[in-house]
This record gives C-alpha cells, structure tokens and sequence, in this order.
C-alpha cells in the first residue's frame, strides 16, 4: 500500500511540474511555456495579457534574429561592453562588484547584453530595408510639420528610474506602472551633457524616455516639465533634422513591418 501511494504521489508530482512546464504557445516554432509567462508576469507585475504579449513579441524578435541570420560573437559583445564601461567611466571588477552589490550575476548580464546587441542589429537590418528619403526638401517639410520636436530646452525636472534589467523599465514605460522608486532630478546645462538634454527635449511633458545605459546599469527619464525653450532656424540644425526625418522613416517602417509580421506569423494557442 505505502508503494501504491508513493507511486501515486511521484506521478502526481510529476504530471504537476509538467503542468507548470507545460507549453503554452508556439511563435513560429518558439515555445512559450506557462511558467515563462508566470515568471514574467511575477518578476514585470504585469498582468497576464500583457505578458502574453511581451513574450510573444519576443519571440517574434527570437524567429527573425534566426530567420535573418543575425549574429553577435563575443568579440563583438566585448568590445560592446567596453564601450559601455568607457562611456560610464567604470572598468569591468568595479562593474562586477556593483552588480553583486545589487545580487546580479555578470554572466546575466552578459547575456542580456548580448540579447540587446542582437536586437539592435536585427532592427538596423529591418530599417535598411526600407526605402528612405534623404532630401534636403523633405527634410524641411518634416521641419515645419514638426517644430515642437526641435525645440531645445535648457532647463527639464524629470524623474530617474534605474534597474540592471532593461526589461523592467521597458515595462514602466509600455505600462505607465512605476514599480521602481524614482528619483526627482532639475536637469541644465550645468550638470546635464547637452546630448541628454537634447533627447530628453523631444520628450513630451508625462512622457518616457527611451532605455538609456548609464553608470551602474540602465536608466529611463520620465519628464515632468520643460522650460527655457528655444527653435532654431532649419539651416542651423539641418543635419538634425535630416537625421531625425530619416529615423522616424526608419522606425515607422519597421512598426508596419512588424504588424505585417504578426498577422501572419503561425502563432498556435495551446493552453
């Protein structure tokens, strides 16, 4: 009796884990299991749909990164990561002792960074697909249509949020959730690279910044307010505007070619 129920409580067990395993959703061949969508849902505080989405979008990624032949080896994601230490100012054991300060592994880190580097190479091959405008007459067109994007302001109150998982501040921008405790900061010409202050002026006031590397990981910027503004005449920020014209061509090819993607990719609801 006591080998009947031993039995019973191992294949109970097992038929359990494999439920918790169990796999949800196939994306082109890339399984989705229920705890991948547990473990997102848990680790983002998202709900489940929009787990369901995120990870589904991921895999879309994960089948074109395969599809296209995209590849990061490690001399690339080395000498990425030390671009990142340069630009930050910090070498690799301080950043590693940081890391573990925070209960981070580099190897993690590693990995996601070379995620990261996979997915900006994949977008780059997308845009380069598209047919794009390089003239000096759409140029200026984009210009009078959108002044407000080149406004420059000197002075910009923002709150910080900082994570060594990108992920996590994705979510608080796509969700508007802040489950990061945020730092207020007044940003000027003072104490701020004009760079920053430039991306940070295309912001609107409410808004969030893209995901940004910064010193100790990445940070995302949520604007409050903006003032001291000023716009330039075309012909001084000509080459600006040229390159913001030319990304938002870029980026718009690759949303449409992104939902092109989704209403035909095989994607099986299994669960």
């Amino acid at each position: 009796m006591k080998k009947i129920l031993s039995s019973f409580v191992f294949f109970a067990s097992l038929a359990s884990a494999n439920t918790i395993n169990a796999i949800a959703i196939v994306v082109d061949k890339e399984p989705i299991t229920t705890y991948d969508i547990e473990q997102t849902i848990k680790t983002l505080k998202i709900d489940k749909n929009q787990a369901l989405a995120l990870l589904i979008n991921e895999k879309m990624e994960s089948s074109q990164i395969r599809q296209l032949n995209i590849v990061v080896n490690d001399l690339e994601l080395d000498e990425a990561i030390n671009r990142m230490l340069l630009q930050n100012k910090t070498n690799l054991n301080d950043f590693k002792a940081t890391l573990k300060s925070k209960n981070q592994s580099y190897e993690q880190f590693r990995a996601n960074f070379k995620k990261d580097l996979e997915k900006r190479k994949l977008y780059e091959k997308i845009a380069n697909m598209s047919k794009t405008d390089f003239s000096d007459e759409g140029a200026k067109n984009f210009f009078e249509q959108n002044k407000d994007k080149f406004t420059f302001y000197t002075q910009i109150d923002a709150k910080i949020y900082r994570s060594n998982n990108p992920q996590i501040l994705e979510n608080i921008k796509n969700t508007k959730k802040t489950i990061l405790k945020a730092q207020k900061i007044a940003l000027n010409t003072s104490n701020t690279d004009p760079r920053l202050l430039g991306l940070l002026s295309q912001i609107p006031n409410g808004a969030f910044s893209p995901v940004l590397n910064g010193k100790n990981g990445y940070e995302l910027y949520e604007i409050e307010s903006k003032n001291a503004g000023e716009i330039p005449d075309f012909e001084q920020i000509k080459n600006e505007v040229l390159n913001a014209y030319i990304s938002e061509q870029r980026q718009n090819f690759i949303q449409d070619y992104f939902e092109k993607l989704r209403s035909k990719i095989n994607i099986e609801y299994l669960r």
